[in-house]
């Protein structure tokens, strides 16, 4: 990159380099040693003979919760048939802004998709060594809520909670939004296409912007969010359990080149594209998808 910049910096303005879309993960790892589960239960007076119909209510209380969420809002609470991911089909983000359009939503509660999706739950079994109910790690299908916002600092973000045990929560948001937002309150004039900002009148206010980006208080920030729509929280908390531990899931970092005009931009871009076709290749687009590559 260093070396591009060097070469071509009589038509290059400058260059912005920050976080696009990422997405965070909350896990409540309390639930996942051997006992943590069992001891959880114990501590509410729960069986694992009734453990069925004990997390079958609390799967039903959340539901009801973001059912009252999005009424309260005035928002749609939508169930959909099959997730949004097939060829051809609109995407789940499509369709949220589609709706916060034709609504003129500008803050808060675009709207919520209830979608069954695979995940990672338990599930309680007997072991016929020991004649004993076990408390096991299962992959199932379940419940999902998709909470989609238009976050008065993050813009355009979405929560996906689980709506059986053990409730993981995704916080999707994007770099770029945030720093258009920014802009904005700082009268900083800007370009905008999509999700690229093509022309800022102050590249050094903008990545001064971005390094506050990074130092934001994460944790902080996201327990908000899954205070916002997990309503069990405190009665994990009475019963000992810690809040959610963070992770990063995906992430992508970007540093996007100014040109002074397009025609020089034009002129380099076929070298470009031809540059990033031998350099790059199938594992690298695997790695970013999160997969291995394998025969």
């Amino acid at each position: 990159m260093e070396t591009f910049l060097s070469i071509h910096r009589d038509v290059i303005t400058g260059t912005l380099s920050t976080f696009d879309r990422i997405i965070f993960k909350g896990h409540l790892l309390d639930f996942f040693p051997a006992q943590g589960l069992p001891n959880f239960l114990s501590r509410q007076g729960i069986l694992l003979k009734d453990f069925g119909g004990y997390v079958q209510a609390t799967s039903e209380e959340l539901k009801t919760h973001i059912q009252q969420v999005a009424k309260d809002a005035g928002r749609p609470y939508i169930y959909l048939e099959k997730n949004l991911t097939a060829k051809g089909e609109q995407s789940k983000e499509d369709r949220a802004r589609e709706i916060a359009h034709q609504d003129s939503v500008t803050t808060g509660l675009i709207c919520v998709f209830a979608v069954v999706e695979p995940c990672w739950t338990f599930g309680v079994k007997g072991n016929p060594q020991t004649h004993k109910l076990e408390v096991r790690r299962q992959f199932r299908k379940c419940l999902h809520f998709y909470l989609y916002y238009l976050d008065a600092e993050f813009g355009f973000i979405h929560l996906r909670l689980q709506s059986w045990f053990p409730f993981e929560i995704q916080v999707y948001l994007n770099g770029r939004e945030w720093l258009a937002r920014q802009l904005d309150r700082r009268q900083v004039a800007y370009t905008r296409y999509d999700n690229k900002l093509t022309e800022i009148a102050d590249l050094q206010v903008a990545q001064d912007l971005c390094a506050q980006f990074v130092g934001r208080k994460w944790p902080r920030v996201l327990k908000a969010f899954a205070k916002r729509v997990n309503p069990l929280l405190p009665r994990f908390r009475r019963a000992g359990l810690r809040d959610y531990y963070w992770v990063i899931h995906q992430a992508e970092y970007a540093t996007d080149v100014f040109f002074n005009n397009r025609t020089n931009l034009s002129a380099l871009y076929p070298a470009l594209v031809t540059a990033a076709m031998l350099l790059f290749g199938a594992e690298d687009v695997m790695r970013f998808l999160g997969r291995k590559l394998h025969g």
